[in-house]
């Protein structure tokens, strides 16, 4: 009996879910998806979700295969999504490698075939990273009296929300608490 290998990561996807058909008829589904810790960190995959022959010319989705025609219609670049799956290595077991413009050698993808996935947080769902303002220079700073310089007036909110609790659901208790 062999060994079943998986691997379970939550990642954001690359690009849009790409469907295909294989010489033979069999409907996959293709997309890049990235784990990473940190800008510095970064593992790529070339994910593929493998579904089923179909021989119509409008195949219905439970013909195409239920998780193929999911993470057709849902994956989107930017989700953040939880993939369990099995590493597909090179024939002689390695990465994938690539070299960028200028030949260095880089590691660039491992294979992925997905076996479940859920997308935990929507691109679209999440709220946009705030621009900060750029800091005064230290002469216009010296200019400006220190006595008058007094902070906002904070007032605490207390967010405490259930473990599953939406964006939504944060931001529609900070605004019923800061009024």
């Amino acid at each position: 009996m062999a060994l079943i290998q998986s691997l379970t990561l939550e990642m954001f996807a690359g690009k849009d879910a790409e469907p295909f058909y294989t010489e033979k008829g069999q409907f996959i589904v293709k997309f890049s998806a990235c784990w990473s810790r940190g800008s510095e960190e970064k593992i790529w995959f070339d994910c593929v979700v493998w579904g089923n022959i179909t021989t119509s010319d409008k195949p219905t989705s439970q013909e195409l295969g239920w998780l193929a025609s999911y993470v057709t219609e849902n994956v989107k670049e930017g989700d953040r999504i939880l993939v369990r799956g099995r590493l597909q290595g090179t024939p002689d077991g390695k990465p994938t490698l690539w070299s960028d413009k200028a030949k260095v050698v880089h590691a660039s993808s491992l294979s992925l075939t997905v076996m479940e996935l859920s997308i935990t947080e929507a691109k679209a769902n999440r709220p946009a990273k705030a621009l900060s303002a750029p800091m005064p220079a230290a002469e216009e700073m010296a200019d400006e009296p220190t006595s008058q310089s007094q902070p906002p007036a904070m007032t605490p909110v207390n967010l405490s929300l259930k473990p599953s609790a939406t964006v939504d659901d944060v931001f529609a208790k900070y605004v019923s608490n800061s009024k």
